[in-house]
């Protein structure tokens, strides 16, 4: 994914801060005045991190390994590394199988906490600078002395002195660090172009110019800075927590908006449902009510019905159904012990002489025409004495009452 381009980038100057405005449109601009509510309206603010506050070096490894760990531990083996300190690298380029890369130690400034909690990106203060061609390049940051070297336009090596002045001894610093990296073929050859930013003496310059025998400039102007294509994002400790508790913060909120999302479907899905349903209510109730003259008459044709026709069927009358169950009798040796009919209810008790006459008495009255009506339920035969069993069983017509009723 492609890294969002900052809208403002905010570095260290000569002798506190400076804000500078990347619009999308447009060219950069400087703010008059920096003031801690300026960032309030930056969303996605770039922090050139202090250069006092990182150690940087150059190293030669393997392509194959991993360029942060292999850094970290040449970093602890010189014993430069502190407990604290982030390691970053910068890819510088490759070469018969090994890369070259500037491996950065980064540690807590007395940066106020306030611009690295706000800072969305970091970037080192030499990776911002419009060299023109230069060699090697020197700036002021906060008061102090800064210089950095360039291989192709890219930073090989940076470093803070502590020097507040341009003198003879800044000078030989500058040149034992381009012996030493030309020793180490960081640098494929001495420098030959100076470059000076910010409100510099020409006297000042032309010292440390003539010291190390290089054409020099001085730029006055402090122009703005330049975006590398790939941020480096040397974060210190604590602006890596604040970069972290950022991204929960965000990935919790994602998670919670989906859940919302969810929930506000299921709700959907759930008004919808209620009023469906209410809609089906409504016609049924609507139906009922078209229909409610013809219901009770219909109610009232069958009430009558229930009344006359256990005078008129002979279904229902008892004298009848016993001689229709009398007739489904199989031979002598089964006989009837109990009758009885009550609202519906037809209940059979009788003796066989052996469990098949009883199932064949049981399957003949559920097959009797006049007693098709019944719902039958038979018990299991029992026996009741030698060579005798007896049997139950039991009909039930739609209408019949409960007990209840």
């Amino acid at each position: 994914m492609k890294e969002q381009t900052p809208d403002a980038v905010l570095r260290p100057a000569i002798d506190g801060w400076e804000l500078w405005r990347f619009p999308s449109k447009g060219s950069p601009s400087q703010d008059s005045e920096f003031s801690e509510k300026s960032l309030d309206s930056c969303t996605h603010l770039l922090l050139a991190v202090p250069t006092r506050s990182i150690l940087a070096m150059p190293f030669w490894i393997a392509s194959q390994g991993d360029a942060t760990e292999l850094a970290e531990l040449e970093l602890t083996s010189r014993h430069l590394l502190r407990k604290e300190a982030q390691v970053y690298t910068i890819p510088i380029l490759e070469h018969e199988g090994r890369s070259l890369v500037l491996a950065m130690a980064v540690v807590d400034d007395d940066t106020p906490h306030t611009y690295l909690k706000k800072a969305k990106k970091f970037e080192v203060p030499a990776r911002l600078l419009s060299l023109s061609g230069a060699d090697v390049a020197v700036w002021k940051e906060q008061g102090g002395l800064c210089f950095a070297f360039y291989r192709d336009d890219k930073c090989v090596f940076f470093a803070s002195t502590g020097e507040s002045q341009p003198r003879a001894s800044f000078a030989g610093t500058i040149a034992r660090t381009a012996m030493r990296l030309r020793a180490e073929s960081v640098i494929t050859r001495m420098p030959a172009r100076l470059r000076f930013f910010g409100d510099f003496l020409p006297a000042d310059a032309s010292l440390v110019g003539q010291a190390l025998r290089l054409d020099f400039e001085v730029d006055q102007t402090r122009p703005a800075p330049i975006l590398p294509d790939l941020l480096s994002d040397p974060a210190p400790p604590t602006a890596r927590t604040a970069v972290e508790s950022r991204k929960r913060l965000k990935r919790l909120a994602s998670i919670a908006t989906m859940g919302l999302a969810v929930y506000a479907v299921l709700l959907l899905f759930i008004a919808a449902d209620l009023a469906w349903q209410r809609f089906q209510l409504h016609r049924l109730g609507s139906e009922l009510n078209s229909i409610q003259v013809e219901a009770t008459s219909a109610q009232k044709l069958v009430t009558e019905w229930k009344q006359f026709r256990s005078s008129i069927d002979p279904q229902t009358f008892a004298i009848d159904q016993l001689a229709a169950v009398a007739s489904e009798i199989p031979g002598e040796q089964v006989r009837l012990t109990q009758y009885g009919y009550n609202s519906g209810r037809l209940s059979i008790v009788g003796e066989a002489t052996d469990v098949s006459q009883a199932y064949e008495f049981f399957e003949r009255v559920k097959k009797s025409s006049l007693l098709q009506d019944y719902d039958w339920t038979s018990r299991q035969p029992q026996l009741a004495g030698r060579n005798k069993v007896k049997f139950e069983m039991e009909g039930v017509r739609p209408d019949a009452k409960t007990s209840e009723e």
